[in-house]
């Protein structure tokens, strides 16, 4: 999940203990039930008119390092009840920042989080005032950082055996494709591990975040990247989403992998985008489609993707012959005192089941938008 982030207002107070007003915040504490789920205390209204954040507790971890990707459980609090609203505590699945992407989108938060000599197990709070402009209101924000990670593959550099392309591979750095894709490509979806990490293996399921770039074997064509390509870009910060989302051939390529290695995937045609119709009309496939595609992929993190919410279970009703349904109608109708009641039942029903395929069809495009290359 991704946490929002308000417009940015620069404050004069900083310390070890938070910035601002951080003796406004003396009266939050985070506390936790049998079950693990988080209660903000207040002893009193926050009623603060700029930002404000204040460390609750310091953990005995590392220092937090500020070019790396921080693992945070959140809860969000009416900062009037310390009633929470949305929390992630409970659900032992940690949201990511980026720090250096922090720092563009929220200078308050990025501060609080790297001039108050955090570390790893430490808990903040951090108040943002409402906007009359905006229409936002008034919200705090507890934060717990759970640990960190670096925002590309860490591990040992692997020499490569020559069977698929060359690839400048330096840790920590941008790859570039230096050859070897001049001749057949393969036929099935092939792997080189060029930096070995030792976190978990990647499930063909799993989300994943990562840091990769995307070539055309047939000319070598940079297609798609989120690393920055030269010191002038904004660097974006890695990306995540399920695998299951993607091209079939990352999922097959990257099944088994570990976590913090770089992995070389070359994908044929039909793992990737699918084989390239001579008469297919212009706009019906993808711009990919026949293309061999050439990825090096930086395994930063993974976990398991969220399920799907299980379907309803059944009512148990018996099932009624059409006889006995009519009887019932009809029933009901004498009941009411007419035939008014049902028809308007029928058109509650209509209207019910346009919106529920409406909604499919949303479902549908959303999904389709999450595709990436």
């Amino acid at each position: 999940m991704a946490l929002s982030v308000p417009a940015v207002l620069l404050l004069t107070a900083c310390s070890d203990d938070g910035l601002g007003d951080t003796d406004a915040l003396s009266g939050v504490d985070l506390h936790f039930t049998e079950e693990g789920s988080p209660e903000v205390i207040l002893r009193s209204p926050l009623e603060l008119e700029e930002e404000a954040s204040r460390v609750l507790d310091r953990g005995d971890g590392e220092d937090l390092d500020e070019e790396q990707i921080l693992e945070v459980s959140h809860a969000v609090a009416d900062p009037s009840t310390g009633e929470v609203q949305e929390e992630s505590f409970s659900e032992d699945n940690p949201s990511m920042i980026y720090l250096p992407q922090m720092q563009e989108q929220s200078e308050f938060i990025y501060d609080s989080l790297t001039d108050t000599d955090l570390t790893i197990g430490s808990e903040i709070a951090l108040f943002e005032p409402a906007d009359a402009e905006t229409g936002a209101q008034a919200t705090l924000l507890v934060l717990r950082v759970e640990g960190q990670s670096p925002a590309f593959a860490e591990g040992e550099v692997q020499e490569q055996d020559g069977e698929l392309p060359e690839i400048e591979n330096e840790e920590g750095t941008l790859p570039e494709l230096l050859g070897g894709n001049e001749g057949d490509a393969p036929e099935e979806v092939s792997t080189e591990v060029l930096i070995q990490g030792d976190g978990e293996e990647v499930a063909a399921d799993d989300q994943v975040v990562v840091r990769y770039s995307g070539w055309k074997w047939s000319d070598g064509e940079l297609f798609d990247s989120n690393w920055p390509q030269d010191e002038d870009e904004d660097d974006a910060g890695p990306a995540g989403f399920p695998l299951s989302n993607l091209v079939p051939g990352w999922a097959e390529g990257l099944e088994g992998q570990q976590v913090g290695s770089r992995v070389l995937l070359v994908i044929p045609p039909e793992s990737g985008y699918g084989e390239s119709e001579e008469d297919a009309e212009e706009g019906t496939e993808h711009e990919l489609a026949g293309e061999t595609l050439i990825f090096v992929v930086d395994l930063i993190a993974s976990a398991e993707a969220p399920q799907a919410a299980a379907p309803a279970p059944q009512s148990g009703q018996p099932e009624l012959s059409e006889e006995e349904i009519q009887e019932m109608i009809e029933q009901m109708e004498a009941e009411q005192g007419g035939g008014e009641g049902a028809d308007g039942a029928e058109g509650g029903e209509d209207a019910g089941g346009e919106g529920a395929e409406n909604s499919n069809d949303a479902d549908s495009d959303e999904a389709t938008d999450e595709e990436t290359d």
